[in-house]
């Protein structure tokens, strides 16, 4: 028969786990409760759509202002100190389902003569008025304001494009500046100019 002191310390010492075991559970529970659950995502609401307007075509940085402020949204373009030399730029509507979008283009210029177009979009979801023809490519796109772009190549260019809240933002340049893509997408900024 066991001593009257040994079941007392069994007891304790099944009691003492018991609490234990309770104790672990309340701080989990309170750990679990505690902790900020990531809110999701919210749907982004649709951009409205826009009423038709003449196309506008500029072949002069200084006639940039009024190409940009008939855009709803900032265009992409490149900084002053990227050593690129303007060439020209076009407005115009492009039908998008269930109404009209808009594509504002920006020819450049490099110091060799190589042509680099970006092209600003609205809506930011018009993918169906990005050109065809381009398959994915094994190298990842640069950050492009602050959104992950997609590498795209076809026989002769490489595209990247991201859509950001405001826009669907596209840089095209020729295979040859192929490795210069995420330097030159470093150099590009959003511009918009009060009414």
């Amino acid at each position: 028969m066991k001593s009257p002191k040994k079941v007392t310390t069994l007891a304790l010492r099944i009691i003492s786990g018991i609490l234990t075991a309770i104790l672990f559970a309340a701080v989990c529970f309170v750990l679990v409760m505690a902790h900020p659950r990531p809110d999701r995502e919210k749907p982004r609401e649709p951009q409205p759509l826009l009423t038709a307007s003449p196309a506008l075509a500029v072949s002069s940085m200084d006639d940039m202002k009024p190409l940009v402020r008939s855009f709803p949204v900032p265009v992409m373009t490149f900084l002053d100190t990227a050593g690129m030399t303007f060439d020209c730029a076009s407005s115009e509507d492009a039908s998008v389902p269930g109404g009209t979008g808009r594509i504002a283009s920006i020819w450049w210029k490099t110091e060799n003569g190589e042509e680099v177009i970006l092209q600003s979009i609205y809506p930011a979801d018009a993918y169906s008025l990005l050109e065809g023809g381009y398959h994915f490519s094994n190298i990842g796109g640069p950050m492009l304001f602050g959104s992950q772009s997609v590498r795209m190549e076809k026989a002769g260019t490489v595209r990247i494009h991201a859509a950001a809240d405001t826009g669907l933002y596209v840089m095209i340049v020729p295979k040859s500046l192929a490795s210069q893509v995420a330097a030159l997408s470093r150099s590009l900024q959003l511009v918009s100019y009060p009414d």
